[in-house]
């Protein structure tokens, strides 16, 4: 039995996945000592010849962790996800960009925390940008008095990374950005439309991920397109007004 999927999504990360497999292999390391149960199913989308060879080299023998490679034609974060989901086979899943980083105790802590609650979305406790821009982010509990459902209207509280179940993952398959159509940040309307549903987003206490910000990212292509999340049809959150174009 598998506890924790997780999901690494990769395009043509290139030689910056290996610094990705090291996370993500003491991460997988010190989860197998707290006795979480761990698979990577690794998405290939569109993925260039050396990406996919560091990967497969990476993930080939890591103890008592079995990996699956899937190659798809997706072009989108949101579909590489969702084919990553179809595929998973654990209790709970988590994912991470093949370029990115995570505090060696996300997985353990993410996976506790799902399986003691899992109609909750957990997320890292803090992000930090790094590369063509730097910041800092601290996850608000949708569940605290800091919250306010009125401003996913105009920003997002939570990045993409994200530990739930399997099952929820599921029923929620992420929406594909249609910048033809003027719409993106396909996290940001995840994010709304799980919590209109009933599932709480909530910080893992002194969790950190780190991602890279980098020219031609799909949140760059967004941003220069200026994109916009998909309209919400239905009151987000109890008391709170509906959009209705």
């Amino acid at each position: 039995m598998i506890d924790l999927s997780l999901i690494l999504t990769a395009h043509r990360e290139g030689i910056l996945a290996g610094t990705t497999i090291r996370s993500a292999r003491a991460g997988i390391d010190h989860a197998r000592a707290k006795g979480v149960r761990m698979e990577v199913v690794v998405v290939l989308d569109r993925a260039d010849a050396p990406t996919r060879d560091i990967l497969r080299e990476g993930f080939g023998d890591v103890a008592d962790t079995p990996a699956r490679f899937l190659e798809t034609d997706e072009g989108d974060p949101g579909g590489a996800r969702n084919r990553g989901i179809e595929a998973a086979g654990g209790t709970a899943a988590t994912f991470l960009d093949a370029d990115d980083l995570v505090s060696e105790n996300w997985f353990a802590r993410a996976a506790a925390m799902s399986a003691e609650r899992p109609d909750a979305i957990w997320h890292p406790a803090c992000s930090l940008a790094f590369g063509q821009e730097k910041h800092l982010w601290w996850h608000v509990d949708s569940e605290s008095a800091l919250f306010d459902p009125l401003y996913l209207e105009w920003s997002n509280y939570w990045i993409a990374i994200s530990c739930a179940s399997l099952d929820l993952y599921r029923r929620h398959p992420f929406t594909l950005n249609a910048l033809h159509e003027g719409f993106g940040h396909e996290d940001w309307h995840w994010n709304r439309v799980t919590l209109a549903a009933g599932h709480a987003h909530k910080p893992v206490a002194e969790t950190l991920y780190f991602y890279r910000r980098r020219a031609g990212s799909q949140m760059a292509r967004v941003h220069a397109a200026d994109g916009v999340s998909w309209p919400m049809r239905e009151p987000r959150q109890r008391g709170a007004p509906a959009f209705r174009p």
